[in-house]
């Protein structure tokens, strides 16, 4: 293994509340106290990736589509690729693909987390961001167990020391925290998870804990279960935690399995074919297992659902086809700091594969390429000018990642005959520089066989600004799932095939249709990918329903 370098991590903006956390009278409020044992670890229900936690066990670390170079037992002190990579390492959601290994894994667990508490148990500029240290003793108090209870005495005293001065961090940074969204979740099921494994104030700890999910629960999500950033992967992500932290009461309260029950019916809604989610506003795919195990401990009756019409996504769900298409607008504003301008876009799974995809955004995506992710052009959808359908505003204190708004949606509608189901749906988000609204109609037979598309492009008759006196380009974007090979086999007609035999023909009366290398970023790792473009150029004056401001497209299976 290659020798440690010296720690150089990149610099950091000074903030009110990082100086009040690392002066040494906060500190000291962290005070001595802490348990004898663990009476009871959380029982968490994501399951981890064993092949990535074996790359871990040999001393690889990667983080989105960052990684160390070399090999190294410990990853605390070599240099780091960024101040992101350093923050997930930290946080130590890495943990659960080492347990997913089984036992062969413990000793090494054990040594990591002594390293980690040797290293920064006292305190760490970074380590100890409220944020941070809520995911650090959710996963040790979930997947520590080895460490817990193992080793010499001393390191087991200089373990629980730390944790319980963590969980007083956490009492003590509530306020921040609430404006931490998803953070203020995975905080309060630390603390419930704490108060339930006997720390000091145990009672209060859990009593703490529970209060604040409870307000977040009535704060963050929309009547039918999303979460309000409109991520599948944020909603997936705080289900997890409400089932750990209600799984660890002996009589949980009814506001926190009440929302347990609602998330759960909006997570099988937001599903495709191999069970996994649509890749939308900030999120992955996730793991199809840990939905899995999630739903089985979400009991009581299903209500199944087509239209989440307050998260803005509608569902077609006919024979192998699933169809997620995103009917909504922005997020609340305090919610969009990862949302998209990814209107009308659309993911499609047949049988238990992916065929069409949008670029996606895991979660431990480094802060440039989840930047990136946002863009129109990163989903599949029709961008007019090679611009955003939405508007991206910096933060007034120059901090942080920019903040979406717009566009509106308006006119979604839903129905059905002996043919088959059609949606449809349009935005403004090209009206303000183009003079032109997007409308995109979709089909499904009742088959599920054949997918069909309209994408109109509509200067509102009302409409009195100049419009532009050339044609403007437009493309409209299928991106692909990397296991999805395709090539063009006809004049314009392009072939999908899959690794599991299915082929599938697009054909489109588009003026020019192209294959295109993408990437996609909504599963573990970044992989190289394709996308089908078609282009043309619309009219300023075009009303959409004709060429050239008209195009039609269709997937059929072969």
């Amino acid at each position: 293994m290659t020798a440690a370098a010296s720690p150089q991590r990149p610099p950091r903006p000074n903030a009110i509340s990082e100086a009040w956390r690392a002066n040494p009278f906060h500190r000291m409020r962290l005070g001595e106290a802490a348990p004898d044992r663990i009476e009871r670890f959380g029982v968490d229900p994501r399951v981890g990736d064993a092949e990535r936690g074996r790359e871990i066990g040999r001393g690889v670390w990667r983080i989105g589509a960052e990684r160390l170079s070399g090999e190294h037992t410990l990853p605390w002190l070599p240099s780091h690729p960024s101040r992101h990579f350093t923050a997930r390492l930290h946080s130590f959601s890495w943990l659960i693909d080492l347990a997913a290994v089984g036992p062969s894994a413990h000793a090494r667990i054990a040594q990591l987390i002594d390293a980690w508490v040797e290293e920064h148990g006292e305190w760490d500029d970074i380590a100890w961001d409220p944020e941070l240290t809520s995911e650090r003793l959710f996963a040790w108090l979930c997947w520590g167990r080895p460490a817990f209870e193992s080793g010499a005495p001393e390191r087991r005293m200089a373990l629980m020391r730390s944790a319980a001065r963590q969980t007083r961090l956490l009492m003590l940074s509530q306020s921040e925290l609430s404006e931490r969204h998803l953070g203020s979740i995975k905080a309060g099921a630390a603390l419930v998870l704490a108060g339930a494994a006997g720390f000091p104030d145990a009672e209060r700890l859990a009593e703490q804990g529970d209060e604040m999910l409870i307000e977040a629960a009535a704060k963050q999500f929309f009547p039918d279960g999303g979460h309000l950033s409109r991520s599948p992967e944020a909603m997936a992500e705080a289900l997890f935690d409400l089932i750990a932290a209600r799984d660890a009461f002996y009589e949980p309260s009814a506001h926190l399995s009440d929302s347990v029950a609602k998330l759960a019916d909006m997570l099988r809604m937001l599903r495709l074919g191999d069970g996994g989610l649509g890749c939308f506003h900030g999120g992955s795919e996730g793991s199809a297992a840990s939905i899995d195990a999630a739903l089985a401990r979400a009991p009581g009756e299903r209500r199944g659902f087509q239209f989440a019409q307050h998260t803005g996504y509608q569902r077609l769900e006919v024979g192998p086809l699933r169809v997620l298409f995103d009917v909504g607008g922005a997020p609340p504003l305090a919610y969009s700091e990862r949302a998209h301008a990814s209107a009308l876009a659309f993911e499609l799974s047949s049988e238990t594969e992916r065929l069409i995809v949008n670029v996606g955004a895991g979660r431990e995506l480094a802060p440039a390429a989840r930047s990136a992710a946002r863009a129109t052009n990163g989903h599949s959808t029709l961008i007019l000018a090679d611009s955003l359908s939405a508007t991206l505003e910096e933060p007034r204190r120059g901090k942080g990642p920019a903040r979406l708004s717009g566009p509106s949606v308006d006119d979604v509608r839903r129905s059905s005959d002996e043919s088959g189901i059609t949606i449809q749906g349009r935005h403004d988000g090209y009206r303000d520089k183009f003079g032109l609204m997007h409308r995109r109609y979709l089909f499904v037979d009742h088959e599920g066989k054949n997918l069909r598309g309209i994408d109109e492009l509509i200067r509102p008759m009302r409409l009195k600004a100049p419009a532009p006196k050339q044609p403007i380009p437009f493309v409209a974007r299928f991106h692909l799932h990397p296991q999805v090979r395709a090539r063009l086999i006809e004049h314009h007609v392009a072939l999908l095939e899959t690794p599991g035999g299915q082929r599938w023909r697009l054909r489109t009366d588009a003026p020019e249709i192209a294959i295109e290398p993408s990437i996609y970023w909504g599963g573990r790792s970044a992989r190289e990918s394709h996308q089908i473009v078609l282009s043309g150029e619309a009219d300023p004056m075009g009303h959409g329903l004709a060429p050239p401001n008209r195009i039609r497209w269709a997937l059929t299976r072969a």
